[in-house]
This record gives C-alpha cells, sequence and structure tokens, in this order.
C-alpha cells in the first residue's frame, strides 16, 4: 500500500480521517485523499496554507466552524464511506472538544441505517479502487453531491473557505476540477467515475 509520498491507499483510519475532516468543513473542498507528491498535493498544500493565514487573521477558530450539523455531515460520509471504525471513537472526541453534543451508539445506528453506502475503496467493495481513484473520481464533494440529493446534509454548515457547506458543492458540481479529473481517471486507468463513488440507485 505504499506510495512515493507515503499516503494510504486504501481506506483504513487515516484516509477515513481525511474523509471526516473535509466533510467537517475543516478543509479546502476536494483535500481528503489527494496523492501524496503529486503536483495536486503541493497545490493543496499552498492554498491549505493561505487558507490558515486567513482564517488567522480573521480570527476564525475551529470552534467557529464546527457544529451540531458538520458533526452530522461527518457521520453521514462516514458512512457513505464505508469509512474506519476508528472514526466512530474519534468523532464524539471532537465533538466533545468542541462542546458540542457527542454522537451516541443510537446516532450512529441511526444514521448507518439511512445512509446508503456509495463509495467502492480498499478493503471493502465489490472492485477495491484505491483511494487515489476515489479521488479522482470526485472524492469527498462527488459524494456529498449524492448525499444531498438525498436530502441527508446539513448544506447550511460553515466550512473553512468562509462559505457554506452548500456553497462549495455548488462550486463543486461545475468546476473544471472535478471534470479534469474524472477524465484524467478515464483516460489513465480505464475506469468509470460512477463504478467508483455510485449513485444511489446504483
Amino acid at each position: 500500500c505504499g506510495s512515493p509520498g507515503g499516503g494510504c491507499q486504501f481506506l483504513g483510519t487515516a484516509a477515513t480521517s481525511q474523509v471526516v475532516g473535509e466533510a467537517l468543513g475543516l478543509t479546502l473542498t476536494h483535500a481528503a485523499l489527494s496523492p501524496s507528491g503529486a503536483a495536486v498535493w503541493k497545490d493543496l498544500a499552498s492554498r491549505s496554507g493561505a487558507m490558515a493565514l486567513a482564517l488567522v487573521r480573521s480570527g476564525t477558530t475551529t470552534k467557529d466552524i464546527l457544529s451540531a450539523d458538520s458533526i452530522h455531515n461527518a457521520m453521514v460520509c462516514h458512512a457513505a464511506f464505508g469509512g474506519s471504525t476508528n472514526l466512530i471513537l474519534h468523532l464524539p472526541a471532537i465533538a466533545h472538544a468542541a462542546g458540542l453534543p457527542r454522537p451516541t451508539v443510537a446516532d450512529w445506528q441511526r444514521i448507518n441505517a439511512e445512509v446508503p453506502r456509495l463509495v467502492d475503496s480498499l478493503p471493502n467493495g465489490p472492485h477495491g479502487f484505491a483511494t487515489v481513484q476515489v479521488f479522482l473520481a470526485g472524492g469527498v464533494p462527488e459524494v456529498m453531491l449524492h448525499l444531498r440529493e438525498l436530502g441527508l446534509l446539513k448544506t447550511d454548515a460553515l466550512t473553512v473557505t468562509g462559505k457554506s457547506l452548500g456553497e462549495n458543492l455548488a462550486w463543486w458540481e461545475k468546476s473544471e476540477r472535478r471534470r479534469k479529473l474524472q477524465e484524467k481517471l478515464r483516460q489513465l486507468d480505464g475506469i468509470d467515475p460512477e463504478t467508483v463513488i455510485m449513485s444511489p440507485a446504483n
């Protein structure tokens, strides 16, 4: 599972933590699962640094961004990705540290019963695509487009971009980045992005 930049190619604890971090609104849109060492990863680092400086200048802290809605969105994304069970422990700890209500076992059971599994990634799924292929297929924002369609997201949740989740998803849906990376997945690996991130109908 090694890669030149040290990134995991399966959806274990580290990759799931990236997914949950983005779902919480704590990273730039389409940051999770970015391939280590690649140009797109270096660009993300540069833009993330600029974002962090902007947050410091505005006096915005993590507690200003985290909310009950963002915790809900993280739980929903975790279920849709079929992420590592370690996050069932970590996410309540994040909520507690932010002074928010902690998800209970009943909350996890309800959300996992409501949310369809949409991602086929190692070590789960019939094909077991690598996390870089999930990234190229659209990653967290692509999954969130489906979850939005199902009415499962809290799109008013604030993010580190200074915009709501809904505003970020509206950008992603029409972005050139989305189109180019999905086309790259088709060209490099001969994979249809919709077999990696499935629509609810599939």
